[in-house]
């Protein structure tokens, strides 16, 4: 049996299987499209793993969800009305649990492509996608390591065995082979780049590494040794719950000891957030509020922390989260009155503070949000592109990285994209976890992801070597901070530099020596 009609039976038959009947029985028009996906062992994919997937326009962008219905193993979904690319998160035996891509050679998909199984469409184009980035490097100039030629001519043979064979177990097992090898291809040649890049650089004196400081004073003095032995910045909080519950009686202390500590030590403060609205940071008697009046008080709380603290703090992320996530929009703004939010706390500091360095701070960069909840969601990067269309005034784009789900060569993308905004870059919280399962102590739970092994000490250090190399390599990005530097107190689980005793992990001597060979 050959390929085609083979998936156009398997989409037929699993879907009468699974009990969802003929697509023509869902929706009479237009047609739907059918999906499937499976493990590596050729199990269908669970359905609330395969309810990850969502559909992306060609320039990355998610596509709010179009009605769909899903299954183990199937989703029915009706198509979107432009050419479009796939991601889905699932597990390749032999690299981890990541985030693959398709988008059918960069044409995109229309409903002429389906049925279709997903597994093979991510293996062929993440052959693609990474054979066009080493063509186009190469092309700038930079050296294609024979290994990741080498890794991708066996995922292309995996890729025609897959298509050459007539039953989907077989089949399945190739695709996986295939990704494991253009996976593993893909991160070796961003790397690759990111280090003859770096080569042929003079040392980057003005890169700073970061980290949250709000273990000072509280995890005591080995926290504070190691801390001024790594960082040359770090975050302080102004979260505005905790810093004015009462309406008009800030609370410096914290701050100010921070600060004092900093200094000493030759570290530059940043403050954060001056504007955010997580529930964690709205103040209970700015919740019935009306919006001018709230603007008004934010504008006062911004001019006066800037003021009061002047040149000792040169640099505040000035909003948090502002392109609508559901969790930082506790009081149900719109995108305009978050785009006029934007400017005034950028107006506000820099009357607080004319030298201000401000930072527009963003979370969920791959917006994976925009597919799930649909308007008025914005992924990060096109409320950055708003607020450069209207001319808001601002030094630099501030990225939150927490992405496990995905591997270093989607990174490198994503960060490119970002780059290509035209302003500085700040990495402003980052981490990942150093063992597995639950952490008592994060704010998180459960040690989430899965990128190369299971997380142990070993696999931190690695991702964090690999991601500041690519950070570092990337002359717009600034600076990178970690969050946070110990275990006794963390968001990601296990996430800390050093362990629950304040003592180094791998990871916290892979940084120092980084630091060290770049002459930082």
């Amino acid at each position: 049996m050959k390929r085609r009609p083979f998936l156009r039976y398997t989409a037929t038959t699993a879907l009468a299987a699974s009990g969802l009947g003929p697509a023509s029985q869902l929706l009479a028009s237009p047609p739907p499209l059918t999906l499937h996906a499976y493990l590596p062992n050729g199990d269908p994919l669970p359905e609330f793993e395969l309810n990850r997937l969502y559909f992306l326009d060609l320039n990355d962008e998610p596509i709010p969800h179009p009605d769909r219905t899903v299954a183990d193993g199937t989703l029915v979904s009706q198509p979107p009305t432009i050419p479009f690319a796939i991601a889905l998160q699932l597990p390749v035996e032999g690299f981890g649990d990541v985030t693959l891509y398709a988008d059918n050679r960069g044409r995109g998909f229309t409903p002429s492509d389906f049925p279709l199984v997903v597994n093979g469409a991510f293996a062929r184009d993440r052959i693609h996608r990474v054979t066009t980035a080493c063509d186009r490097w190469q092309r700038q100039g930079y050296g294609i390591p024979q290994r990741v030629r080498d890794r991708l001519g066996r995922a292309q043979v995996y890729l025609t065995q897959a298509e050459q064979a007539t039953d989907l177990p077989t089949q399945i097992a190739l695709w996986n082979s295939s990704l494991v090898e253009s996976l593993w291809a893909g991160e070796a040649a961003a790397l690759s780049r990111a280090g003859q890049r770096i080569a042929r650089t003079p040392p980057r004196k003005g890169f700073k590494l970061g980290c949250n400081a709000f273990g000072h004073p509280g995890l005591g003095a080995d926290y504070d040794r190691y801390f001024e032995a790594l960082f040359t910045t770090a975050t302080v909080p102004f979260y505005w719950q905790p810093f004015e519950p009462q309406r008009g009686q800030p609370n410096y202390t914290e701050v100010d000891t921070q600060v004092a500590w900093l200094q000493q030590a030759g570290i530059v403060p940043k403050g954060h957030p001056l504007t955010w609205f997580h529930e964690v940071s709205v103040p209970d008697w700015v919740k019935p509020l009306p919006y001018e009046e709230v603007k008004a008080e934010l504008q006062q709380r911004i001019l006066e922390i800037t003021r009061r603290y002047g040149d000792r703090i040169p640099t505040y992320d000035v909003i948090n989260e502002a392109h609508i996530v559901p969790w930082g929009n506790e009081l149900g703004y719109d995108q305009d009155q978050f785009l006029d939010l934007t400017r005034m706390s950028c107006d506000a500091a820099k009357e607080g503070y004319p030298a201000v360095q401000r930072v527009v701070n963003s979370c969920c960069l791959w917006a994976r949000n925009v597919a799930i909840y649909g308007p008025p969601q914005q992924s990060p990067l096109s409320y950055l592109k708003a607020c450069l269309a209207a001319d808001i005034d601002f030094e630099i784009i501030g990225l939150q990285l927490y992405y496990p789900d995905q591997d270093m060569f989607e990174i490198d993308r994503l960060l490119d994209r970002f780059t290509a905004l035209g302003k500085p870059i700040h990495i402003t919280e980052m981490s990942c976890s150093s063992d597995i399962g639950i952490d008592e102590n994060s704010q998180l739970g459960d040690a989430q992801g899965l990128w190369h092994a299971p997380w142990s000490e070993a696999v931190q250090a690695d991702w964090v070597e690999q991601i500041y190399t690519l950070a570092y390599s990337k002359p717009a990005i600034e600076t990178v901070g970690w969050w946070d530097l110990s275990d006794q107190a963390v968001f990601w689980p296990f996430g800390g530099l050093l362990n629950s005793d304040n003592q180094p992990k791998a990871a916290y001597y892979r940084l120092q020596g980084l630091r060290k060979a770049w002459g930082i």
